[in-house]
């Protein structure tokens, strides 16, 4: 692991990207060496507001840095993406990674060449409640989740499917270990050229069940996640955030703080238990930027690699021209 920090930049000024300039340009594990856009105005305000370096180009980023946050449109990413790929670069590109799994596959072969990391902004993974809701369940037979969103017209240039959806497919996928039977899908087109509101349902080889629901003409935001297995269901509400499990018999995932009562089954009478668990308070794009970081100085594999990125994308591509077949 070197102890030199690494030299970072950010392409992209953005309402994302501001995000991303506000934690490295106070994070003290890294050098932070200056934004690009081409949006002047946009560029000018950030780095007067965060007091870091505006550069003139992507050359001149490409001379100061180890490695590139991306946060740009993702009809950008794959030029963006493979310039400094080409030029030794390690790169954060937020999601989706690329418009098309072929240019994602191009940009995987060429970190693989040139002994690059990729790692793809599917900032979920890094959310606290997600994390302790996977350390609480183990082999879901169901799993539903709502991602609903009041309409803005920031980010309708892309489909809901691939704009809020592809964060749910990237973590149906790691949490199921199966390969995909079927893909049904429907949706809609409400207040923008694209499509607003999704419905998707995964059917996986070993079984496992996937209904996933995505809108951005919504009245308020939902976050929500259901689990069913045997004998536990859990509802994660992430804008609380908290966990609720309920489940039949004790065991080690409960504490004594949970709440039971006996009801009558097929099998006769047992416990019924309730428990919440609040999560731990971590800011998941933080949480991101250190894991990425980490993935710099010590050459490992991030957690969500340029593979990762591309196995979501494929699958949201996948339900998108599902509802294009119904509409």
């Amino acid at each position: 692991m070197s102890n030199k920090k690494p030299k970072i930049g950010v392409v992209g000024a953005g309402h994302l990207g501001k995000h991303h300039i506000k934690h490295l340009s106070k994070h003290n594990k890294i050098e932070f060496v200056g934004v690009f856009d081409i949006n002047s105005e946009a560029l000018n305000n950030v780095c007067n507001e965060f007091s870091v370096r505006a550069l003139k180009s992507t050359d001149e980023l490409i001379a100061l840095c180890d490695a590139v946050h991306i946060v740009t449109p993702t009809n950008t990413h794959f030029e963006i993406a493979k310039t400094f790929l080409s030029n030794n670069k390690d790169v954060l590109i937020e999601k989706p990674i690329t418009n098309t799994v072929q240019e994602a596959s191009l940009l995987i072969d060429l970190a693989k060449k040139n002994k690059r990391i990729i790692q793809v902004g599917h900032i979920e993974r890094f959310n606290p409640s997600i994390n302790k809701l996977k350390s609480l369940i183990e082999k879901p037979h169901y799993i539903e989740i709502e991602r609903l969103a009041p309409f803005q017209a920031r980010g309708t240039e892309v489909p809901v499917v691939l704009d809020l959806m592809v964060h749910d497919i990237d973590l149906i996928l790691e949490m199921v270990d199966s390969p995909i039977r079927k893909i049904s899908a429907s949706g809609a087109k409400m207040m923008s050229n694209t499509i607003d509101l999704a419905h998707a349902h995964i059917k996986f080889e070993s079984g496992v069940v996937a209904n996933l629901k995505s809108s951005r003409i919504a009245q308020s935001y939902v976050r929500k996640i259901r689990t069913y297995q045997k004998d536990l269901y859990s509802i994660t509400d992430l804008m609380i955030p908290q966990i609720e499990l309920y489940g039949i018999e004790n065991d080690a995932k409960f504490s004594s703080n949970s709440k039971s009562q006996k009801v009558d089954t097929n099998d006769g009478k047992k416990d019924l238990f309730y428990e919440k668990f609040i999560p731990e308070n971590k800011d998941a794009l933080l949480e991101e930027i250190n894991h990425f970081i980490y993935c710099v100085n010590t050459r490992s594999r991030p957690n969500v690699d340029g593979e990762a990125g591309s196995n979501a994308l494929d699958i949201a591509l996948q339900i998108e021209n599902k509802i294009f077949l119904n509409e």
